[in-house]
């Protein structure tokens, strides 16, 4: 009998803990490998308010299984891709079937809060794999859209668009269409960059904008035909807006990421902001004498 339990007890540690539950856009199973059971309810919970958050803002789509497993090693993290991962990746999803695998996170040394974001990031690859003609979406439509839901979009990011702006390296949108084409070296900018171009069509466009090209596209049209219906004009004037977006919004915070740097530049921006506030000085006391002379002007007339 001992044995008996035993045998139980190192099949169980060595398949993880298991769920099967019901989402919105579809039943998903879900193995913890070396995980806890506390674990296994909270991110259930995280699933299933994730799926519903991405169908109440873009629409339902049809509903089809999928899996995720968060792996103990990086043998059966291999073994469930099935197939060639980007070198960077510390998760990725794929179809056929549909399911997301995470590399250990002892192993890539994340923290939960942090596999929870790469969970909301890799749900939103299950939701676009189900939109007509997926595989015309570009990789920073698809990239952005998955960093705005798990707010990945952070400060680190605008500091590398900040910096490659200073260099003149920029990435247009039509050479981050594939990510697989790019240069590791230059990964981190088209991450950057995707999710700066969702933020920039919705600053031009307004809030709808990203649910009413996922609509456009279950029409049956190409992500393209999609995109420049929903704006109202061709692709490239939206390409040649997002650069103008980076320099207007991201030009100067590289500054942050080095105090030398800031206080090298300190010294500047305080003059030039010391000549802005004198200018507006200047601007309002000539309107109080402009003010005061069409005073003395309206007395002088209502004496006579």
């Amino acid at each position: 009998m001992i044995y008996y339990k035993l045998l139980i007890y190192l099949i169980l540690l060595s398949v993880g803990i298991t769920s099967t539950f019901e989402t919105s856009i579809g039943i998903c199973n879900l193995e913890i490998y070396e995980g806890k059971t506390e674990h296994i309810i909270e991110l259930e919970n995280l699933i299933k308010e994730e799926v519903n958050n991405l169908v109440n803002k873009y629409g339902k789509i049809e509903k089809n299984k999928f899996s995720i497993y968060i792996t103990s090693n990086l043998n059966e993290f291999n073994k469930q891709a099935k197939g060639k991962t980007p070198e960077w990746g510390i998760a990725v999803a794929k179809r056929n079937p549909e399911r997301i695998i995470i590399k250990p996170p002892k192993i890539i040394n994340i923290s939960f809060n942090r596999l929870k974001k790469i969970i909301i990031h890799e749900l939103n690859h299950i939701y676009i794999f189900r939109i007509k003609n997926y595989s015309s979406i570009p990789s920073w439509f698809k990239e952005g859209l998955a960093m705005k839901s798990s707010k990945e979009f952070s400060l680190i990011n605008k500091i590398e668009i900040s910096k490659s702006i200073w260099k003149n390296n920029i990435l247009p949108l039509n050479k981050i269409k594939n990510f697989n084409l790019l240069h590791t070296s230059n990964i981190q900018l088209a991450y950057s960059e995707s999710a700066a171009a969702i933020e920039a069509l919705e600053y031009y466009y307004g809030n709808e904008i990203l649910k009413v090209v996922l609509n456009n596209m279950q029409k049956n049209m190409s992500f393209n035909k999609a995109l420049e219906q929903a704006i109202n004009e061709p692709l490239y004037n939206f390409e040649i807006f997002f650069e103008s977006f980076l320099k207007q919004n991201y030009n100067w915070i590289f500054l942050l990421k080095s105090p030398k740097y800031f206080y090298m530049f300190l010294p500047i921006i305080l003059i030039f902001g010391f000549i802005f506030q004198q200018y507006r000085k200047k601007i309002i006391y000539k309107k109080w004498e402009i003010e005061e002379g069409l005073e003395d002007l309206e007395c002088e007339k209502l004496k006579n």
